[in-house]
């Protein structure tokens, strides 16, 4: 049996590959959390070398997997100083901590790292990011590969899926044409979209196969953001007449995106059995748990 450690497991995508690893008896499977509080997990906060030595001396973990980070785009631009020691410093304390156990890391990247003039892109396309937010992460990956013998670098990208405590991009839908809002959405931003869930098993399986090197592992779609809006209101049988397309440089965004961006799965689809599902497929799904959770609240359909 491993040892597993998923850093950031309150988060969205670390909660489903607690989920995942849990039923699967071969892995001794830890979790940990930092601001929100949850007594199945164990308290890590990256910054604090000596909170890192605690877990690692209890747990004395096999593998890693290291989905903490500031992701809010924004946020990053304009706090960098804080970011900074989380997203790279923290990735650097923890590379340290792991040396003595010898651990495999798996690292949760971004397409981010990519400038967006000519995707989608390979694993082995130039990196070139233009925020905040993928300078560090790029820097993050810099880390794994300089202290780390065994690893696997995740890049992904727009992961969505139903979990009320989440604001991925589909929950912020749900909620906002709910309420009849007027949702602008990008109609110049094109990535792939990525079922958390379907992403939290592809990373499993990779984990069980010990899969080493970097991996794009997104969904199959190539889209702008409009179109999977669009998409996602039909299949929720939401009003796509409140999604507004509009031009990246009409939103006041602080950080730059990657425009023409999305990840080529060549490489990944290759060497799983579970392989990387469409925009169609995994709307359905929620869709599914979303028909589930209305039912289940019929006094107020309406999601909060």
């Amino acid at each position: 049996m491993k040892n597993i450690l998923i850093v950031g497991a309150s988060g969205f995508l670390g909660n489903e590959l607690y989920k995942i690893f849990k039923k699967d008896s071969s892995y001794k499977t830890y979790g940990t959390y930092s601001k929100n509080e949850n007594s199945n997990l164990l308290y890590l906060d990256v910054t604090d070398i000596e909170s890192i030595k605690k877990v690692f001396e209890k747990i004395k973990p096999n593998i890693i997997i290291i989905t903490a980070a500031l992701t809010n785009v924004e946020y990053c631009e304009e706090s960098k100083e804080n970011v900074y020691k989380i997203n790279v410093e923290g990735i650097k304390n923890i590379s340290n901590i792991s040396k003595p156990y010898n651990c495999k890391v798996i690292y949760i990247s971004t397409e981010y790292v990519f400038d967006g003039k000519n995707g989608p892109y390979s694993e082995i396309d130039e990196v070139n990011p233009i925020n905040y937010y993928g300078k560090t992460k790029l820097s993050g990956e810099k880390v794994i590969q300089t202290y780390i013998r065994n690893y696997m670098i995740v890049r992904t990208t727009v992961v969505y899926g139903w979990n009320l405590e989440s604001k991925n991009f589909i929950m912020q839908l749900i909620k906002n044409l709910n309420e009849n809002k007027i949702m602008k959405v990008p109609v110049d931003q094109i990535s792939s979209p990525t079922y958390c869930p379907n992403l939290a098993s592809m990373i499993k399986e990779s984990c069980d196969n010990n899969l080493c090197g970097v991996f794009n592992i997104v969904g199959k779609d190539v889209m702008n953001r409009y179109e999977f809006a669009v998409k996602s209101a039909e299949v929720l049988n939401l009003d796509k007449n409140l999604l507004v397309p509009v031009k990246t440089e009409n939103l006041g965004q602080i950080a730059k995106r990657p425009l023409n961006a999305g990840l080529k799965i060549d490489k990944i689809y290759k060497k799983l059995k579970c392989k990387p599902v469409n925009v169609h497929d995994g709307l359905i799904e929620i869709k599914e748990l979303y028909d589930k959770y209305k039912s289940n609240n019929c006094e107020d359909n309406s999601y909060e």
